[in-house]
């Protein structure tokens, strides 16, 4: 009963923290998957923020990461920014939209 009990706490807590990140929620392919992936076809994040789980929260921004990169295009309205939730085991467990623009599409496909 205890760990029943333990395991909903737990599983409130994680969808609190989900409920009061800023942005929306996006659909990618990138979720399940290691955070290095991401970064080794888009750059690298320009903030983070570790948890007290052990996982981390991943800023990542399209114009920041174009110099390490190469691809992406500067221009008013292209910008995207992304907030990314880590596991312990830096698996990509959440990607939340803070500024859409069209380089968000080709970030999160």
């Amino acid at each position: 009963m205890k760990r029943l009990f333990g395991g909903l706490i737990l599983l409130g807590l994680v969808s609190s923290l989900w409920a009061a990140l800023p942005g929306q929620p996006a659909r990618s392919s990138y979720i399940g998957k290691r955070f290095m992936a991401f970064e080794m076809n888009n750059g690298p994040s320009y903030k983070w923020k570790k948890l007290e789980d052990g996982g981390s929260l991943q800023w990542w921004r399209s114009d920041l990461a174009g110099c390490c990169v190469g691809r992406w295009e500067s221009g008013q309205g292209n910008r995207c920014e992304l907030l990314i939730v880590l596991d312990p085991k830096k698996v990509i467990r959440q990607i939340r939209i803070l500024e859409d623009g069209m380089a968000c599409g080709r970030a999160l496909r």
